[in-house]
């Protein structure tokens, strides 16, 4: 449209031509003159480079169309011709450049005078990419799983997208027009106020949020929110964007609770966890090396390991540090844990275990834990210890046999020597000292059994010093030269429930052991006294204090034992003499032979000085027993037939020879079916069964069952040096009497002369089952 101005002076046309055409050429926007024909009768400058018209070129010879592609040629031909002529836009119109597409322009058309228009072309091309831009944004927004949402210059939300209604449970219409203070839990108001302070002051806030859904859940949202400026930068408001990070807080609170788990398990190990890189620098430690020695397996750690460091930097040893690389290596090339036992300087035993940090398919490193395994090492000694004693029982059962078979040998024929040789001859003494070795020699057999097995005590009141005194004669025989004994015995009896032999055992024991301790000679003192327990020994025994007691002490002036080998000495197969000069049962022997009898044991040594030992039994208020006196050996007299049965010709013979002075007919077989031929065999019947128990082949029990299986009414008499319970049981069920092995003559003639009186029960016939036991 044309303005007109009015003027006092009128500009000649001239004028006005040169003031259009000043216009025309300085417009902003492309512009041309046509007729309705489309054909151009001007353009400005800015036409001109739009369509790269060359310079001097005729308008007349131009046409619109030259610029205007399909179908908007068409359009612009029906605004050209309609009637009456008006002014027009077509929007987005595509121009061509030399015939081809160029840019998007907005076609303006304002009607002339003359059938003429004015067409003014905008180039549109930057609107257009901003509309796209825009559009894509929006689909963006609206297509993001995030919540956006703006607010205007008064913190008012005048737009959402779909996901802000989908997460919040929200319409649009609910939310237009309101702070977004609704959306948050209560105890975040304090950060909502931060960040409307800092977007009102032109800053971003980030920071993580509680919201408040509509139903009432919470939910966590991690929220970027940013300010929006006008060009003249006035604050015009704010964009939100946030992210529900509910899943990966609830992922991350599990991780914690599992790290902590973790975390816990390796603060609670006894052990020191090292977790290291495939450069075997440490990249964590747990707390277990705060409670083990400085140096542990090799390792001298005495502040906080130093993460980043190589771990054998703390390994001082410069052969334990190549030991661990060629380990820690090898884990690394194999991928399989390795055990690595070490045992310090201090005797302490360590446990190093290597183990591949896999992390999927890779490893990352290595993971270190060291353990003291020195209870488990001693545990296992002991358990060593209880394996040896077990096959020291089946040994000792197996020896006692024959051992206690030589030893009724030499006993039996010392009884028949001493039944013909006169009371106040020399040479009886003789013949009865080797008949007390003989007897000692038994006991300790019997000893070793019932150590490493159960056996049944012979215990009976007797007086201490009686047991000492009897002692004496052996410790006499068994001490050197140059070791001198001292005895003092307490003035007034001392009753003490005790195994008699059992007492001479741990008294000659305690005394071997010290002259042992004196190589060069030396005192042993050996005494007895009534004392009350201490309140000190009270409390570490158990005891009420002032209980009586009866104390035997044997000490010696030698070398003593050093302070911390007293806690082990008692440790069966513990010993400190050399190699062959001791068993290491002696003192274990003597602590269990005084806590059957209900005492105990103490022990005071100072080194270069010697050693106390000192036994504690239990007083008795009843009387003691005297001690069995040895007496002339009377055999009892009997009559009856009785088959021996031994494979020991020595143990045959002689018990030929005593049956045969106690009155009684006997036969002899070497075997049990040499037994059977004779009993079959036998033209007069035979009235007892006398059989040695370990046999080759059949053995005593199973002799004993097959005969009464076929004579029921035998009388059978079995000699054994140890049978268990079981075995017992089984005799004593089918009425067989036993007699433990080595025996004495009369012991032995009093029993077989008093089962032969027995009367034979009628119908008798035990239940047999064959059994074997060797």
């Amino acid at each position: 449209m044309l303005y007109r101005t009015e003027s006092p002076i009128k500009p000649a046309p001239e004028e006005v031509c040169r003031w259009w055409q000043v216009a025309f050429d300085a417009a902003e926007h492309a512009q041309a003159v046509c007729g309705r024909d489309g054909r151009l009768v001007q353009f400005n400058r800015r036409a001109a480079h739009l369509f790269q018209v060359p310079p001097r070129t005729p308008p007349e010879i131009l046409t619109v169309w030259n610029w205007i592609a399909p179908p908007a040629d068409a359009k612009l031909r029906q605004v050209l011709l309609q009637e009456p002529p008006r002014a027009e836009i077509l929007h987005s119109v595509i121009s061509l450049r030399e015939g081809r597409p160029h840019l998007p322009i907005d076609l303006e058309s304002l009607p002339l005078q003359g059938g003429y228009f004015l067409l003014t072309f905008k180039d549109v091309s930057r609107r257009l990419r901003l509309e796209s831009h825009i559009q894509r944004l929006i689909t963006a927004i609206d297509a993001t799983p995030d919540a956006f949402f703006l607010a205007d210059a008064d913190l008012r939300i005048t737009f959402v997208n779909p996901a802000f209604q989908t997460l919040t449970g929200y319409s649009m219409e609910e939310v237009l027009g309101r702070p977004d203070a609704f959306l948050r839990a209560p105890f975040e108001q304090e950060k909502v106020q931060a960040y409307l302070d800092a977007v009102t002051q032109g800053q971003e806030w980030i920071g993580e949020l509680v919201n408040i859904r509509r139903d009432g859940c919470a939910y966590h949202v991690e929220a970027t929110i940013s300010p929006i400026a006008d060009m003249a930068g006035r604050f015009m408001g704010y964009v939100a964007c946030e992210r529900d990070i509910t899943l990966r807080i609830q992922l991350q609170e599990q991780l914690r609770i599992q790290r902590d788990f973790i975390h816990s398990i390796l603060q609670s190990l006894d052990g020191a966890i090292y977790s290291l890189d495939c450069e075997f620098r440490l990249t964590h430690a747990n707390e277990g090396w705060r409670h083990l020695p400085v140096e542990h397996a090799g390792f001298r750690i005495n502040a906080p390991p130093t993460l980043g460091r190589n771990l054998l930097e703390y390994v001082p040893d410069p052969g334990r540090r190549a030991e661990l690389e060629r380990v820690f290596r090898e884990v690394l090339e194999h991928c399989r844990p390795v055990d690595n036992r070490y045992q310090g300087p201090d005797g302490r035993h360590w446990l190093l275990k290597v183990s591949p940090w896999v992390d999927g398919a890779q490893v990352r490193g290595l993971i270190c834990s060291v353990t003291d395994q020195t209870h488990y090492h001693e545990l296992q000694q002991q358990l060593f210890q209880a394996q040896k004693m077990e096959i020291i029982g089946t040994l000792a059962a197996g020896v006692a046999h024959d051992f206690n078979n030589l030893l009724q040998a030499i006993r039996g024929n010392c009884g028949l020597l001493l039944r013909e040789t006169s009371t106040d001859s020399r040479l009886r003494r003789e013949i009865e000292q080797i008949d007390l070795a003989a007897a000692r020699a038994a006991d300790i057999t019997q000893q070793l059994l019932s150590f490493s097995r159960e056996s049944r005590d012979n215990c009976a009141v007797l007086d201490l010093n009686q047991l000492v005194q009897e002692a004496l004669i052996l410790v006499r025989r068994t001490l050197r030269g140059n070791v001198t004994l001292e005895t003092r015995i307490a003035a007034e009896p001392l009753p003490v429930r005790i195994d008699s032999t059992r007492a001479s055992q741990a008294i000659l024991n305690l005394c071997v052991n010290a002259q042992d301790a004196m190589p060069n000679g030396g005192r042993i003192t050996l005494e007895t006294e009534h004392i009350r327990i201490q309140a000190e020994q009270a409390q570490r025994h158990n005891l009420p204090p002032g209980t009586p007691y009866a104390r035997c002490t044997v000490r010696d002036t030698g070398t003593g034992i050093p302070p911390d080998l007293i806690p082990r000495i008692f440790a069966p197969f513990f010993t400190t003499k050399a190699r062959g000069k001791g068993t290491g049962l002696g003192l274990p022997i003597v602590q269990r032979i005084t806590e059957e009898a209900g005492g105990f044991i103490e022990v005071e040594s100072v080194l270069g000085q010697g050693s106390a030992f000192h036994l504690f039994f239990p007083l008795c208020a009843d009387a003691p027993a005297p001690l069995p006196q040895r007496a002339a050996i009377q055999l009892a007299q009997g009559r009856g037939r009785v088959l021996v049965v031994d494979d020991l010709d020595l143990l045959r013979d002689f018990t030929r020879s005593f049956l045969e002075a106690a009155g009684l007919e006997v036969l002899v077989a070497e075997s049990g079916p040499e037994a059977i031929r004779i009993l079959e065999s036998a033209e007069s019947p035979v009235d007892l069964l006398f059989t040695d128990y370990s046999m080759p082949g059949m053995n005593g029990l199973e002799l004993v069952e097959a005969v009464l299986q076929r004579w029921p009414h035998m009388r059978c008499v079995l000699a054994s040096g140890y049978l268990d319970g079981s075995l017992r049981a089984r005799l004593a069920q089918l009425n067989v009497s036993v007699l433990a092995k080595p025996y004495d003559m009369r012991e032995a003639s009093e029993l077989i002369t008093r089962k032969l009186a027995e009367p034979i029960q009628s119908g008798h016939s035990p239940a047999i089952a064959m059994s074997r036991n060797g």
